[in-house]
Order: structure tokens, then sequence, then C-alpha cells
């Protein structure tokens, strides 16, 4: 019995860079590989008295003029973890605001959101709410807790806080990680991602399950992610969060976590300020991708970012990345690092990207192609994000579905193209443009000779 065709993708206007393989069908002589991102070095050192080796779940938001960055302060003092938020205009300078809202050592000139109250600041994770459903009052919204489950909070500037009800929201997990919510406008529907264990109890490795719910208090039964043929392993925060330029295409910079493997003895660790044996086991980044549902890809299974020479990130939770992609100036993208988690050197510094730049396709001297799936034309131009060298070029051949190449949109009917764009319009020979194969189901064949592809999107 013939298997029936495949129907062709519905990509509309929507950005898809080659994070996975949703799009692209097969390559040939490319390299698919991830960008090491670039260590900017700005950022914010947790020195204050209130702050300390141990705080962590740090989450940015970006709310008009302003960014805000929440995070749990824990010091070595017992009973002391609290909420903490700083606050920028420009996403690399940060300020401690004067809330005057806990007193802390006596004074009440700190940061602090909340204090006092182990369930809410242990793991606090707060998210704007792009739901156009959604009130003034309850514009941020937050979920935080542990043993007793996660408890709902809402806010109308992201400051001033309030419970949404008494008793947890949700309670089938294991919540002693950042418990990721956020409203996914693809879905139609609130989704949370947040910590589980393959064996019962803690037992088995760490991972992640999801939940989704239609008004932030009703929630799914859960569901545990699957990982594709990626060998299990301990995943200790999942940062999964809508990629802000393709809001459909989830991404994760998951921290992933290896118990047991010690890079320095302890007396090193010793002196170089490492808390409470953390020395003991190691952490790095990973990068993974989701377009809802229960399935992460992991078309990358190795580390986005290692350990590297510091010797303060060869550390148990060290490594992990802030939740919240900051869009910077010149089609950059920018997130967080954590460094020196567990010692006296605790700190966040920026690495930066090129807009749709965690992935690239990649040919060097020797040609490469690369042919996508098929999908539906819509739009008036099909523009693309890439890089060549000076010598390079990008090619782009149009083929009906069953791979045919369509008349006048062959590769000599293309001029080639060179250059650094990451929205440049393809142009073909003088009585052929895109707009003439609206609604077709077609695919592309990408000619790649020392070059980047990115990304492409119709407009």
């Amino acid at each position: 019995m013939s298997v029936p065709p495949t129907p062709p993708l519905p990509i509309g206007l929507r950005r898809e860079p080659f994070f996975d393989d949703w799009l692209l069908e097969k390559t040939t002589g490319l390299a698919w590989e991830l960008v090491d991102p670039v260590p900017m070095g700005a950022g914010l050192v947790f020195d204050q008295p209130w702050e300390g080796p141990y705080c962590g779940y740090l989450t940015l938001l970006h709310d008009g003029e302003r960014h805000l960055l929440y995070y749990r302060g824990r010091g070595n003092l017992p009973n002391t973890e609290t909420t903490c938020v700083a606050t920028s205009r420009d996403g690399f300078n940060w300020q401690r605001p004067a809330l005057g809202m806990h007193r802390f050592g006596g004074s009440y000139d700190n940061n602090l959101l909340f204090a006092n109250s182990p369930e809410l600041t242990h793991n606090f994770t707060p998210f704007l709410d792009t739901n156009p459903a959604a009130d003034r009052f309850t514009r941020f919204k937050a979920v935080a807790g542990e043993k007793q489950g996660l408890l709902a909070y809402g806010s109308p500037d992201g400051i001033r806080w309030h419970i949404l009800q008494d008793t947890p929201v949700f309670t089938q997990g294991i919540f002693d990680s950042q418990n990721v919510p956020f409203w996914s406008a693809s879905e139609g529907c609130y989704v949370l991602y947040f910590r589980v264990w393959t064996g019962e109890g803690y037992s088995g490795f760490r991972t992640i399950a999801r939940s989704t719910s239609p008004d932030f208090r009703h929630w799914s039964e859960p569901q545990r992610m699957t990982f594709g043929d990626a060998p299990q392993e301990h995943l200790y925060t999942n940062a999964t969060q809508p990629y802000p330029p393709a809001p459909h295409l989830y991404v994760a910079l998951a921290s992933r976590f290896v118990p047991g493997r010690q890079w320095m003895s302890q007396a090193e660790a010793l002196a170089r300020g490492v808390q409470d044996g953390r020395e003991g086991d190691v952490s790095d980044l990973v990068f993974m991708t989701s377009r809802g549902g229960s399935q992460y890809q992991r078309q990358f299974p190795q580390a986005l970012i290692r350990p590297g020479t510091d010797p303060s990130d060869w550390v148990g939770r060290s490594n992990m990345a802030v939740l919240g992609l900051l869009e910077l100036p010149g089609n950059r993208l920018g997130f967080y690092r954590q460094h020196g988690y567990g010692t006296t050197h605790n700190r966040i510094e920026l690495q930066t990207l090129r807009l749709d730049g965690f992935a690239r396709l990649r040919a060097g001297a020797t040609p490469g192609t690369a042919l996508t799936r098929p999908f539906i034309t819509a739009g008036r131009q099909l523009c693309l994000n890439f890089a060549t060298s000076a010598a390079g070029s990008v090619r782009v051949e149009v083929l009906s579905a069953d791979g045919t190449l369509l008349p006048g949109f062959a590769a000599e009917s293309t001029p080639a193209i060179f250059g650094d764009n990451v929205h440049y319009p393809v142009t073909w020979a003088k009585d052929r443009s895109w707009s003439q194969l609206t609604g077709q189901a077609v695919r592309l064949r990408f000619t790649l000779q020392e070059a980047d592809l990115f990304a492409l999107q119709q407009q």
C-alpha cells in the first residue's frame, strides 16, 4: 500500500530559523552546527549582603522602556532567602532600586520584593502576560513554591504582587528548580515547564514535564517531555521560552547537570571560595527547541556553552542561563549566563549572537545544498538571514512539491547572493517574482559556498 504524501507545511509569514529539522528535509555537503555565543562581560555581581553565592533562578523581562531582572538572594546566613529585582534601561547596566519593602540587616534600603517566606522566595518565576484577555491587574504573572506545590501570583507593574488564590494551583511535580510559565499565542493557552524525575520520588534522572491551562488556575495532567534520540541526562533547569522573532518556536537553554563528576580537589575548591562541597558536580548549558506539545528536539545534543577556563565555572549549578532573551541593537540577541554559582564570585555575564544565530547551515569552499520540505507560499517576498565570505554565495531555486524546477526560478535565473544580511529579499529574473507563487506548494533548494544560512521568512 502506498504512503500518502505529507501535506505541505503552512508556514505563513512566520520567521523560520534553522534550529530544528521541521522545515528541512535534506542537506548535502553542509555542516549544520551550533554557533558559539560571544561573551560580552557586562552583567551583575551578587555582592550585596542579601545576595551571595546562592543567588540564582534568574528571570529577565522586557516591559516598555525598562528591563526587570528577578532573582533569588541567598547568602551563607540561615533563613535569609529573598526575592530581588534589578532594573535597567538598556539591558546592560543594572541598578538595585531602593524599594523599602523589607528590612535586611536593620535597613530598608534594598531591592527586596519578598523575604521571610521560603516557599515563595526559593524559585519565584514571573512572566509578562501577552494573553489578550489578561487584565491590567495581572499584566505580570508568576509561580513559586516547592514542597506544597506552585502558588500563582499577579501584578500590575512587576513590583507590587498579590496572590491569586490561597492554595496551590498545581501540585503534580517536584518543584525544587525554576518552574517556567508563559502564555503561548501559538497554542492559545498558558504553558508550564517544571521538574520531575524519571523514577519514583527523587530517583533516576532530573527531567522536564509540561502542563497547560486556559486560565492560569486550572492545569492539565502533566506530560513528561521527550527528547527524540538524545540520551537521558540530568536537566537541572529548562529555561524554555518563546523565541521573540518567531514565538511559535520555543527555545530552551537548559542546564545539564553531571552529578559526581569532580574537576577540582576539595582543597582547591576551598581556596577558590567554593561553598558546601559544590565542587562535587559539574554542569554546562545545552540548546533544545519545541513547537508545543510534549516533545523537545535536540538537533544538537552537545553543549552550547562549556564551563571554560574559569575554575569557578567547574562547580555544580554554575553556567545556568538566565530565563529571558534580550533583543539588542544591530540585529543581535543576548542572554545572560551565570558564573561561579556556589562561590564568592557569583555573577551573571552577557552572551550575544546575531539574530537567529543559535545555529546555522554552513558551507566551506566546496558547495553544499539544503532542500526544504514542501510548504505553502505566501506574501510578496522571500527573505533570508545569511552571511558569506567575499568570494562566497547563496543561490536559491524554487521547485514544485514533487521536486520539479519551476521555470524562471532555477539557479541561473537568480543573481548570486553575497554579503551579510538578516532580512534580505531574494530576487529572480525580471518576469518572475515570489508573489506569482502565492498559495502554491513549493520546495526551496539552497546552494551555499563559503556561506552561512540562518533563517527564512515570507513577507
